[in-house]
């Protein structure tokens, strides 16, 4: 009976880490095509919403421990680490339903990290796209990034700098 309720509050547990995982790659999607877009106030608003979803998927991950942990204990199953797997031995009956368990949460978290990759790959990208235009920028040479020196000859100063000092 108890063990019952257990499950059941665990397969709750299970379905909220499911629906939050959704919401994550849903957030990394919108993510994905502010950054295509340009779009810097949606950039930080999607930041935003996806630490907060962040911080509620990692409560959710330590309330899927700790029950599994209780779990285990209750079962007097003593093991140096609490995996789902270990549940079906103190739960042989349910193993098809841990089973099911496991599938889905493994494509969860491989749909994540996926998303995850390609919202890094396209940063990187446009981290690299960047550096080559400031590059660029600050590489062209005109009137204004020459200088006398103390000699009386003429010197090149960078752009970086000639372009600080008149701002």
């Amino acid at each position: 009976m108890e063990s019952e309720k257990a499950f059941k509050e665990f397969e709750q547990i299970i379905d909220r880490l499911g629906r939050l995982s959704d919401d994550l790659v849903e957030v990394i999607d919108k993510q994905i095509s502010a950054v295509v877009s340009s779009n810097g106030e949606d950039v930080e608003q999607y930041v935003e919403e996806y630490t907060h979803l962040r911080g509620v998927f990692k409560e959710q991950e330590h309330k899927f421990i700790d029950h599994l942990q209780m779990m285990l204990n209750n079962a007097g199953v003593k093991s140096i680490e609490i995996r789902l797997e270990n549940l079906k031995e103190a739960y042989p009956e349910t193993a098809d339903t841990i089973s099911d368990w496991q599938e889905e949460l493994e494509k969860q978290m491989e749909m994540l990290k996926a998303k995850h990759q390609k919202l890094n790959n396209l940063l990187e990208f446009a981290v690299e796209k960047n550096m080559q235009l400031m590059h660029s920028i600050y590489s062209l040479h005109n009137k204004k990034n020459t200088r006398y020196s103390a000699g009386g000859s003429k010197e090149e100063i960078s752009s970086g700098i000639a372009l600080n000092k008149e701002a």
